[in-house]
């Protein structure tokens, strides 16, 4: 079924007012003012298209997750398809059309599994596309570990990259390490000879480390300011060398937890709009109540929304993408189409999607519709509806 979506704003480059979308199959065929799709709307027939009324709210790009690592009561490293499936049904039914699950420092083992689980994972209609894996660890630095798991970290080993490619393929999106420890830098080459993206995060890197890594492509910095040396005037660190290199990726975990606003804005000011990635860093307690959940093979506790080790290590988050783009634009002040490239066309681009996170003529059909407050009214991803919100009468 092809889909005519009208009376929204729609979010691309620039916000459309009295917007429409038309996809024929999963493609976008056409975006802009609804008066131009009226001829079109008027001659559809209704048993090949489907009409979706926006009902005067936003017609919005899916939006992209590249960091998550659980929700819904379930934790990637579980390494079952179900794990992986009840993950994929909770993105789509927050917004996000597509993701990297997110390994944390883990045994061989294990991480073998959860390579093999994603690797074949089949998609469902009312599922979130996994659209690889991003490996966080185990190559980093104890001094930084976070809430990653310490007696699992170890140096890079280009064997273990190497069988795990062999399972993933280019499904093999990102990898997190610490350029400063053993084998680091021959991991980076590895890498990036293959178009994997590399983040540094977990790091103790000193400026100039990072900024060699950043040389030999490793573009990325995993949760800006968290779990990685920081800004001082004397050793700028790992913060400092990405803030001051323009075409490097900074992700920003925007739970107003992680990050203070204002260190968001110094992020904002020091960054072209093109290269900030919202993620979320989401855990298993994400979508449920406080309590006591896991993060790969150590105990969470998560009170007031935020997940912490039992020494106090915040420890990923519960966040939704959808909130993190709310959050740039009612704290931050960020324009809104602004906030929803950060969540969608960069992060897509950033690890090598060209065809996905922006509304615009023959790119993927990933689409939101959302109310006037931007709360999710349906995803739909592939050009079809994945995801549609219960309400009242019915839409």
């Amino acid at each position: 079924m092809n889909l005519i979506i009208t009376n929204g704003t729609v979010i691309g480059e620039r916000l459309i007012p009295n917007g429409a979308v038309v996809v024929i199959g999963n493609k976008i065929l056409f975006v802009g003012e609804e008066r131009d799709s009226q001829l079109l709307l008027k001659a559809a027939d209704r048993s090949v298209f489907q009409i979706i009324d926006a009902q005067g709210g936003y017609i919005a790009p899916g939006l992209i997750d590249i960091h998550i690592h659980g929700s819904a009561g379930v934790d990637l490293m579980d390494g079952t398809e179900e794990a992986l499936r009840t993950m994929a049904r909770y993105c789509a039914s927050s917004g996000t059309v597509g993701f990297l699950p997110s390994t944390v420092t883990a045994s061989r083992e294990k991480t073998r599994r959860v390579a093999e689980v994603a690797a074949g994972f089949p998609r469902q209609p009312d599922e979130a596309a996994v659209l690889g894996v991003h490996l966080e660890g185990p190559y980093i630095n104890e001094t930084y570990k976070g809430a990653q798991y310490g007696p699992e970290i170890r140096e890079a080993d280009l064997a273990e990259l190497q069988s795990l490619y062999e399972i993933l393929g280019e499904k093999m999106r990102l990898v997190t390490l610490a350029p400063e420890t053993p084998g680091a830098l021959a991991a980076i080459d590895w890498l990036v000879e293959r178009d994997i993206a590399v983040a540094v995060g977990h790091s103790n890197a000193t400026y100039e480390e990072a900024s060699a890594a950043i040389q030999r492509g490793a573009n990325h910095a995993t949760h800006l300011y968290n779990g990685m040396r920081g800004l001082h005037h004397r050793e700028p660190g790992v913060v400092g060398a990405f803030l001051a290199e323009p075409d490097a990726y900074v992700q920003l975990i925007a739970d107003m937890i992680h990050v203070h606003p204002g260190a968001i804005r110094v992020a904002l000011n020091c960054k072209p709009l093109e290269r900030v990635i919202l993620i979320t860093d989401a855990v298993q307690a994400t979508g449920l109540a406080d309590g006591e959940y896991v993060l790969g093979d150590q105990r969470i506790f998560v009170k007031d929304g935020a997940a912490r080790l039992a020494e106090g290590n915040l420890a990923g988050s519960t966040l939704t993408l959808l909130k993190a783009v709310k959050n740039m634009i009612e704290v931050l002040g960020v324009p809104m189409a602004d906030a929803f490239r950060m969540a969608s066309r960069n992060p897509a681009e950033a690890v090598g999607l060209t065809d996905k996170g922006w509304i615009r003529e023959g790119c993927d059909a990933d689409l939101l519709v959302l109310s006037p407050d931007l709360d999710l009214q349906m995803t739909i991803i592939d050009g079809a509806i994945a995801y549609r919100a219960v309400q009242e009468g019915g839409q």
